[in-house]
């Protein structure tokens, strides 16, 4: 089967908003190394509003861990306890869900907002001077009124009830919490169920995950979410099966502990190229004793290589929580040097030069040699550990 030609990908650091998977996904009821048998079902809408107790069994269906396999390494990535008949897709298009069943169940992942605060002044004048903003955290049911709210009224949606989630965001920290850090920081995690009804007056189901780490001088929070729309007779237990689903994901450690490998070979070689030029510029400076102007450019500089440092760290790791959450890859075209995301599912992406690109499967398939594809010249790309 010829792939499918994709839309063209987004640029990872030109948009807030990530719209697609990170990890392949696949469907298997048999036992792995960190867990098999019947999935624990807890009573999610305990911690929902007071109107949702009524029938608290949720649907009587049964249910199956489903594995998200990761494509980088081959590995099961999670698995997540879902009803036998809920499948969990590949998305092709951002208009696609992530998970479908019956009754008009879909979910959809969307990623939100990422955003930066620092009380450190050398920090704020290089904010100032690339023209970006510095937002502090918030509340999440502040971010809700503020960006939410305002956006889903304009498109036709009202605001039924909101409540916290509080086993959500406790599931959201533990996992957080497993993978490496390069400097000590303090996290909180906040996740808030809401509910709404559309133009047409069906029922949505969104959760809100806010994620928020605390380091000396900076904090770094984004937002995330997980929407469900389904018939109105079977949306209230569906509600309840996702929350089930999420609050009962399996990890598996072995994959967390080779991305932790991973990421902290990264961050050794990232600070010994850091310690190794700040060396230099001293050596500099001791050597030419520069001007006063001179001196402070460099130190300027060597603030701007230990932001740059700390900066490729956060990003890394909200990049690798954002795909979690997301289902998406990362690729580099080694044309450009540019970073890139894709949908997910495929072993190998193919690009041309105007961002679009072709998943595959195959090891022996080129679309450079695909007539369907329209003659044009495709690069190879790589996919980020």
């Amino acid at each position: 089967m010829i792939p499918q030609l994709m839309k063209p990908a987004l640029l990872l650091y030109t948009t807030l908003f990530a719209a697609l998977a990170s990890c392949t996904n696949a469907q298997n009821n048999g036992a792995d190394a960190y867990g098999s048998g019947t999935p624990d079902a807890l009573d999610p809408m305990s911690q929902a509003s007071p109107g949702d107790r009524s029938n608290n069994s949720g649907s009587s269906e049964k249910l199956t861990l489903h594995p998200v396999m990761d494509a980088k390494t081959g590995m099961v990535s999670y698995r997540m306890p879902l009803p036998e008949s809920w499948k969990i897709m590949t998305p092709q298009t951002a208009e696609e869900p992530h998970i479908v069943g019956p009754g008009g169940v879909k979910v959809y992942y969307r990623s939100g907002s990422t955003n930066m605060f620092s009380n450190d002044p050398n920090m704020q004048q290089v904010y100032q001077m690339s023209g970006q903003a510095m937002r502090r955290p918030m509340p999440v049911d502040a971010y809700l009124q503020q960006d939410i709210l305002p956006q889903m009224t304009s498109n036709g949606f009202q605001l039924l009830k909101q409540y916290p989630l509080p086993q959500v965001a406790e599931r959201n920290r533990a996992y957080s919490a497993k993978l490496f850090k390069s400097a000590p920081s303090q996290e909180q995690h906040s996740a808030l169920g809401t509910e709404w009804k559309s133009k047409e007056g069906k029922p949505v189901f969104m959760i809100v995950n806010m994620s928020v780490s605390q380091g000396q001088n900076d904090v770094y929070w984004f937002t995330s979410f997980q929407l469900l729309e389904a018939e109105e007779s079977r949306f209230a237990n569906a509600k309840r099966s996702l929350l089930n689903g999420i609050i009962n994901t399996q990890d598996n450690p072995q994959q967390i502990a080779a991305y932790n490998a991973n990421e902290q070979q990264k961050t050794n070689q990232s600070w010994s190229q850091h310690n190794a030029r700040m060396q230099q510029n001293q050596r500099n400076f001791d050597q030419q004793q520069r001007t006063h102007r001179e001196t402070q450019d460099a130190i300027n500089k060597s603030s701007m290589d230990a932001y740059n440092s700390r900066q490729e760290s956060n990003d890394r790791i909200q990049n690798r929580f954002n795909n979690y959450i997301m289902d998406e890859n990362t690729v580099t075209n080694p044309e450009d040097g540019k970073r890139y995301q894709v949908e997910s599912g495929a072993d190998q992406y193919w690009m041309n030069s105007n961002g679009e690109y072709v998943p595959s499967n195959n090891a022996l398939y080129d679309p450079n040699t695909d007539p369907a594809l329209n003659n044009q010249q495709w690069q190879e790309v790589e996919i980020e550990p």
